[in-house]
This record gives structure tokens, C-alpha cells and sequence, in this order.
């Protein structure tokens, strides 16, 4: 009967002394658990931050979390959605006028005021704006303006409690008034263009402006009823003649698309690196165990009991953690207050998101638990195997410990092929199954972990943000007003500037338009809610465009052959860019339609006409895909979209045309005094200057934090996976440092034993290249295009100077490793190394 002692503290001194004496495996086991518990928390971290913030961006970008609006409803109707229980709140607001000044309308921006209710301001724009100031007016007099408005006012200096007057166009009615501001807010949606007064309730009663006549319903549709909300609401609610739900698209299931994204990539390379931490700790301690094997039989032959024996191994691997363990967590938090806001940055840096982006840093409980609870698990776990041979060996077994399996196999005698050294090492690598597989794994995380971040990195490089909002060197655009000059003769100047290769115009005209119901309704609509109208006015417009119909003038772009071929290379599906250039073919801007594939114009014709010059001309027609940043140009007419002719076509409809856009590139060493003379131009006569190398410039200082920080996290966790397999390598050569002394002493010279660990070197790495490049490439590929849907301008860059290079480097690594610990662990002479043997 075997009676188990119990030597509590015994076992924790034995425990202590062991860590003491192994310092050189402790310092590697801690880094291992800090650089694991580090990276997976800092992974994490930078998901689940970039994530909450794209939400954000998202609805900054929408203007409102409502996603389903009602123009001019009334109480009745009110009644009946509140009926359905389909929305998660319901907000109103009220038109309550304009302002109306001369400067407004010279640069084409608008400012509106608007009454919103207490939910429509609590739960569906305070989260889509920021910086809020101030209160909610209460009072007649007391507004409460977004900083947009003040600076189209020149008013960038007041605060709260100041008093500004306005001039109000309230119900077409022009007169100024005097109000006070009680808060003030930054807005995102329609920035450039557009700004916001809100009003109180009594303002409104005083002006005799009412819901039903002058405002609409804004609902926020409940998550789990959105997909039949739509039809219930179209067949429950009694609507009036040309009244209408009008949608927006669905901001929260995007964000939910890109924070799913977020998680798959986070959590892919999350997944690596907490096995290449299982593996790297695990080699660590597997490696002290095999070498201390005969310490743990002793221990045995003086009563220590098989599980006593488990908690020695295990106490170790525990102590050691909760040295690694707090400061990987410290250093995650240090780093991601340092780079994850930088990183956030660089991503929407440049791009039409950049103010909308926050760069806030979301530290959650769950990601340092979890952290905490996967480092502890994989600590447990990479103790047990070791814990398992320590404490299942016996003292004699201990003593002839070397690692491999007594397993009986079959030989074939009659064959001398088994003697060849590449036979013998493909043998020697397979002989062990287990262990093979855990070289090829150990290797194949290291280089998909940093693949895959790599991958990453690379997709939203710089190159690919230029090609994407940069494609030339220099923009000049026409200022709104009428003071601009970019005519023909700037133009010239332009051309005649050393060091200009090409110059592309976009010359831009207003053109009467035949009414084509199918083509414009969309759009029409669609405009109209997006900027808060109502159909009495989109009616009322149609009137007057009834009874006159040369009221009805699109903006229409003429295009260059060179611009539409390389628009037409960007988008993915193909235009007839010959019929385009012929000029029997148009494209329409698709900003004001909502469901552009749904929409079909294959059959449908759009006419022009020139009254003055007595000219007309059909159109076939399509509609643009809103995916490139080629053609950035939108109408400042709601609802009215800006159409697209070859610059030939327009030329001969009409003369009547301004320069609009002009695209200039230029070579490479002469982009510094080019730019010094558009400059100089730009400025003598007012018109827009953007420079490619100042925009990536910006782009590339607040980037440049990110792409530390995705190096830096490449480098360790390469290190990690090289690390890994140099421990799987010393492991390997080290349980059968006795087995190639007997193979020694038989004649086989340290010549050819090297050799033979050289092949099999050479046969993990070539075996690991052939699964990277397989099975790797997929997951590399899977990984661009989970990118691809949270940056818009990333692009699947295929990593052959990674590839290539880390394929050299675990190729040297592993032809060198082995030979160098065999060298190292085979110092004695044979006849030592076989009384180990013996003893």
C-alpha cells in the first residue's frame, strides 16, 4: 500500500530552488509569456478600438442613427408606428427656415434651421456629432449652432451667452433676428457644404410651424425587426397622396460587417500568436525537463509521489507567470495609449473620414481577463506534457531517458538503400510523428503570423491610399464663386511650366435636360431626404419644371479620353468606352440614388437641349458606380445628379462652358518648382491647389506610428516563430544527443552526422515552405480581403519580398541550427558521452 507524504512546503522549496538554479531557462520562459500576454492584449486592444470608432465615423458620417424617415406626418399616422413596436425610438423634427445672406449664396452653402425634439436630439443626433457645448435652447430667442455655421458666418469666436443676429428666410418670409447662443456642437455630415441652427419648441409655436406641415419623422428601426419593418410599415400606416418612407442605408449592420472584419483578422492573428506563445513556452519547458529528468527519478527514489512531482513542474511554470503575465499586460497598456491612437489615425488619414475618424483608445475588462485567462491556460497547458514524463519516468527509466518511443519496427535487412544520409534523415524526420508536426506548426505560425500582418500593413500602405484619392500629381479646381479665373490662358501657363508631363481639363457646363421620370425620381428622392426636405417642396419643384421646363439643368462634366480610360481601368464593372468617347454614351452620378444595383437604365435615353443654338442630342445612359475617387465631383443641386459626357460631345452642345477641374502630373524631380508656380498661380487667381506629395506627406507623418507599430509587431512575432523552431531543433538533437553517440561509435563519422541533421533541417524548411505557400497564401489572401472591407483603398499587394526572404531566412535557420547544437552538445568524446549511457 503506497502512502503519500506530505511535504507541502518541501515541495515549494524544491519548486523555488529549481527556478534558482535554471535562470537562464526562466529569463526565456518570462520573455515568452510577456511577449505572448503583450501581443495578444495589444491585438486586441487595437480591434476592438478600431472598431467603436469606425461606429462612430459611421454615424457621424449618416448625420442620425435613425435609418427610416416620414415627411409631414401626422398624429394619426404618429399613432399607428408607435403601434407596430417596430422602432426603437422615434424623434420629429421641424423646417424652420434657412438663412438667407448674399455671402451664402455666392459660395454655395447653406445653413438651416431646425426644431428637434427631445429624443430626436438625445438619442439620434447627439451620438452622430461631437464637442458638445452648452443646452438645448429652450427659449424663443436661444439657438444652439454647430461651429460649421459660425464659421460660415464669420462668427468663429463667440461663445455661449453671446448674442448674433441672423438673417432668417422663415416660410419665405426674410428678417433678421436677434438670438442668443446657449450651446454650440461640431458636425460631420455634408461639412463642406452645409450647416445646422437648432431652435427651440417656442420658436416654432411663434412662427405657426407645425410637424405635420413643415418637419418629419425620424425613426430608429429596433434590431431584431428591421428586415420586416419596411413592408409592415408600408401596409399598416395610412399614408396621404405622395407621401412616402423614405430609407437610409443601414448604418449599423456596416459597422457590424466591419467590426466582424475587425474580429476575423484579430482574431486570426490573435489565434497564431497565442499558439506560437503554447509552442515556444512549451519547447522552453519540455527542453528542462528532458534535461533534468534524472533529477526528477532521484526525487522519486526518496518517496516523492507522481503528483507532487506534477506541481514541481507546474509551480515553476505558475511563478514564472506571474512575473511575465503583469508586465505584458503593462506594456500592452503603455504601448496602446502610445500607438493605438496614432494607428486609428494614419487609417482614415487624408481621406474624405479624416474628421469624422475619433482616435480613442477602448481599454475592456474582457481583452486583459481574457488575456490574463488564455496566458494562464497556455502556461497549464505547455506544463502538463513536460509534467506528464516528469512524473510518470521512473528512477532506472530516468537514468536511460532519451526521448524516443520503444516502439519495435520492421526493417527490411535485405536493402542497403537505408544507409544513404538522405533516407536516413527523411527517417529520422517522420520517425516521430508528433514531434515532426510540431516543428512544421511551430515554423508555419511564426511566418503566417507575421504574413499575416504584413499583409495588413502592406494593403493599406501609402502606395495604395495614392493610387486610390491621388492618381495625379496636382489638382487645381474652380473656387464656387464667380472671382475665380482658371480659364484657358491659366491653363496654358500651366502647359508651358518646365517639368509638366500631361494636363487633363474637366470643362463643366449647365445644360437643359427633358424630364425622364424613371432616370431622376430616385435621385430626386433620395436627395431631398438626405438633406431633411420635404415632398411638398421635391413637388413643387416638379410643378415649376413642368411649366418651365429649362429650369431642369444638370451639371454636366465633360471628360478627357485619358480620364475615362483610367476611370474606366478603376471601377470593376466596364463601361463601352468607345460608345462614351463617340458620345452616344453617359454616365450619371450615382450620390443621390440609394439602391444603385437595383436600378436599371440599359433601356433608358436622357435628351439635351441648347435652346440658344437650337441643338438637341439623345443618350444612352448608366449609372455610376459610387466606388472610386477618380471623378469626385458632386452636384449642388439636391437631388439633381451631375452627369458625365465625353469633352468632344459637350464642346459641340455647347460653348457656354467653365474649366472645372484640372488634373496636372508631372515628373519626379520636378514636382518642388512646379508646385511653387501653381502655387503662385493658384493665388493670382483663385482657384483650389492640391498637391499630391503634400497630402502623402500628411498622410505619411500621421501613418508613420502605424507602421512602427505593425513592424514592430511583425519582427516579434518572426522572432517568435524562429525562436520556436530553434527550441523544437535543440530539443530534437538534444533527446538524442545518447542515440548519435551509439551511431558514433559505430562507425558513422560527426561529418555525416551533421550532414544528416543538415538534410533534415533542410526538410522542415522546405516541407513548411510548401504548406506556407499553399495553404499560407489562402489565409494571406482571406486576410487582404477582411482588409478590404474596413479600408477603402486597401488593395490585395501579394508579399513575394516577405515570402521570399523569410523563406531564405528559416532555410538558413534551419540547415545551420542543428549542425551548431550538435557541435555544441557533442564536445565530450564518444567514450564520455556512452558512460552517460551506462550510468
Amino acid at each position: 500500500m503506497k502512502i503519500e507524504n506530505n511535504n507541502t512546503n518541501i515541495i515549494k522549496r524544491i519548486t523555488k530552488s529549481s527556478l534558482k538554479s535554471n535562470k537562464t531557462r526562466n529569463i526565456f520562459v518570462i520573455v515568452a509569456i510577456i511577449l505572448t500576454t503583450f501581443m495578444i492584449s495589444s491585438v486586441f486592444t487595437l480591434g476592438i478600438s478600431f472598431a467603436k470608432n469606425y461606429a462612430i465615423m459611421n454615424l457621424r458620417d449618416q448625420g442620425t442613427t435613425a435609418s427610416t424617415f416620414l415627411p409631414n406626418p401626422t398624429d394619426k399616422q404618429i399613432k399607428e408606428i408607435i403601434d407596430l413596436n417596430v422602432a426603437k425610438n422615434i424623434g420629429k423634427e421641424i423646417n424652420a427656415g434657412v438663412v438667407s445672406s448674399k455671402e451664402l449664396s455666392k459660395s454655395k452653402t447653406t445653413i438651416s434651421l431646425k426644431y428637434l425634439d427631445k429624443t430626436n436630439w438625445e438619442k439620434q443626433l447627439s451620438p452622430c456629432i461631437s464637442d458638445i457645448k452648452g443646452d438645448y435652447p429652450t427659449k424663443e430667442n436661444e439657438i444652439m449652432i454647430s461651429k460649421i455655421s459660425l464659421k460660415f458666418l464669420n462668427k468663429e469666436d463667440a461663445k455661449i451667452g453671446d448674442k448674433i443676429k441672423i438673417p432668417c428666410d422663415i416660410n419665405g418670409k426674410v428678417s433678421e433676428k436677434e438670438f442668443v447662443i446657449s450651446g454650440y456642437f461640431t458636425s460631420y455630415a455634408y461639412i463642406q457644404d452645409s450647416g445646422d441652427i437648432f431652435v427651440s419648441e417656442s420658436f416654432i409655436k411663434d412662427n405657426n410651424l407645425t410637424l405635420e406641415k413643415n418637419g418629419q419623422l425620424l425613426i430608429t428601426l429596433q434590431k431584431n425587426g428591421k428586415a420586416k419593418a419596411p413592408e409592415l410599415l408600408e401596409k399598416e400606416v395610412s399614408l396621404k397622396k405622395n407621401q412616402k418612407f423614405e430609407y437610409n442605408y443601414d448604418v449599423e449592420q456596416d459597422s457590424e460587417g466591419i467590426l466582424l472584419a475587425s474580429i476575423s483578422i484579430v482574431s486570426i492573428i490573435g489565434g497564431f500568436i497565442v499558439f506560437s506563445g503554447y509552442l515556444l513556452i512549451y519547447n522552453i519547458l519540455y527542453i528542462a525537463v528532458t534535461k533534468n529528468i534524472q533529477f526528477y527519478g532521484l526525487l522519486k527514489t526518496i518517496g516523492t509521489s507522481p503528483k507532487q512531482i506534477k506541481k514541481i513542474v507546474r509551480g515553476q511554470g505558475l511563478r514564472l507567470a506571474v512575473i511575465g503575465i503583469p508586465i505584458g499586460v503593462a506594456l500592452s497598456v503603455l504601448v496602446s495609449y502610445l500607438i493605438v491612437p496614432s494607428a486609428i489615425e494614419g487609417m482614415s488619414s487624408g481621406t474624405y473620414y479624416a474628421s469624422m475618424m475619433p482616435s480613442e483608445i477602448y481599454f475592456t475588462p474582457l481583452v486583459f481577463l481574457g488575456t490574463i485567462l488564455f496566458a494562464l491556460i497556455t502556461i497549464l497547458i505547455s506544463c502538463k506534457k513536460p509534467a506528464k514524463i516528469a512524473s510518470n519516468i521512473s528512477p532506472i527509466e530516468a537514468m536511460k531517458f532519451s526521448g524516443k518511443k520503444s516502439k519495435k519496427e520492421k526493417k527490411n535487412r535485405n536493402s542497403t538503400k537505408g544507409g544513404k544520409l538522405y533516407k536516413m534523415a527523411w527517417y529520422n524526420v517522420f520517425r516521430d510523428k508528433k514531434r515532426a508536426i510540431l516543428v512544421f506548426i511551430s515554423l508555419f505560425m511564426g511566418i503566417m503570423t507575421y504574413l499575416s500582418v504584413n499583409t495588413f500593413m502592406n494593403s493599406i500602405s501609402l502606395e495604395n491610399y495614392a493610387n486610390r484619392y491621388l492618381p495625379n500629381d496636382f489638382e487645381m479646381q474652380n473656387y464656387y464663386d464667380d472671382n475665380s479665373t482658371l480659364d484657358n490662358k491659366v491653363i496654358e501657363e500651366v502647359k508651358n511650366i518646365k517639368g509638366v508631363n500631361s494636363v487633363e481639363v474637366l470643362v463643366s457646363s449647365f445644360i437643359q435636360m427633358d424630364m425622364n421620370e424613371k432616370v431622376l425620381m430616385p435621385a430626386l428622392e433620395g436627395g431631398y431626404s438626405m438633406h431633411g426636405g420635404d415632398l411638398e417642396e421635391l413637388d413643387q419643384y416638379l410643378k415649376n419644371i413642368e411649366k418651365d421646363p429649362s429650369k431642369l439643368v444638370p451639371m454636366v462634366v465633360g471628360l478627357e479620353d485619358k480620364t475615362i480610360e483610367r476611370y474606366n481601368k478603376a471601377i470593376n464593372k466596364k463601361i463601352d468606352i468607345e460608345a462614351f468617347k463617340k458620345g452616344d454614351l453617359v454616365l450619371i452620378d450615382g450620390f443621390y440614388y440609394n439602391d444603385e444595383a437595383k436600378l436599371d437604365f440599359s433601356k433608358e435615353k436622357i435628351t439635351f437641349r441648347n435652346s440658344k443654338e437650337n441643338k438637341s442630342k439623345d443618350f444612352n445612359i448608366e449609372l455610376m458606380p459610387n466606388e472610386n475617387a477618380i471623378l469626385p465631383i458632386h452636384s449642388d443641386q439636391t437631388g439633381i445628379p451631375v452627369i458625365y459626357v465625353s469633352s468632344s460631345t459637350l464642346n459641340k452642345l455647347t460653348k457656354d462652358t467653365r474649366n472645372y477641374l484640372v488634373y496636372v502630373d508631372v515628373k519626379d524631380s520636378y514636382d518642388s518648382s512646379v508646385k511653387s508656380k501653381l502655387k503662385t498661380l493658384a493665388s493670382k487667381n483663385r482657384f483650389y491647389l492640391t498637391s499630391k506629395t503634400d497630402t502623402m506627406n500628411d498622410f505619411e507623418k500621421s501613418s508613420m506610428m502605424m507602421n512602427l507599430v505593425g513592424g514592430g509587431i511583425a519582427i516579434i512575432l518572426i522572432l517568435i516563430g524562429l525562436l520556436n523552431f530553434i527550441n523544437v531543433m535543440v530539443t530534437n538533437v538534444n533527446v538524442r544527443l545518447k542515440e548519435l553517440a551509439i551511431m558514433e561509435s559505430i562507425g558513422m563519422t560527426k561529418k555525416q552526422i551533421i550532414n544528416m541533421l543538415t538534410l533534415e533541417g533542410a526538410y522542415y524548411a522546405g516541407i513548411t515552405t510548401l504548406i506556407t505557400c499553399t495553404l499560407g497564401m489562402g489565409v494571406v489572401y482571406y486576410i487582404a480581403e477582411l482588409t478590404k472591407k474596413i479600408v477603402d483603398y486597401a488593395e490585395f499587394v501579394f508579399p513575394t519580398i516577405p515570402l521570399v526572404s523569410l523563406v531564405t531566412l528559416i532555410f538558413a535557420v534551419c540547415l545551420i541550427t542543428p549542425s551548431i547544437v550538435y557541435k555544441y552538445s557533442s564536445k565530450a568524446s564518444v567514450t564520455e558521452r556512452l558512460r552517460e549511457i551506462e550510468n
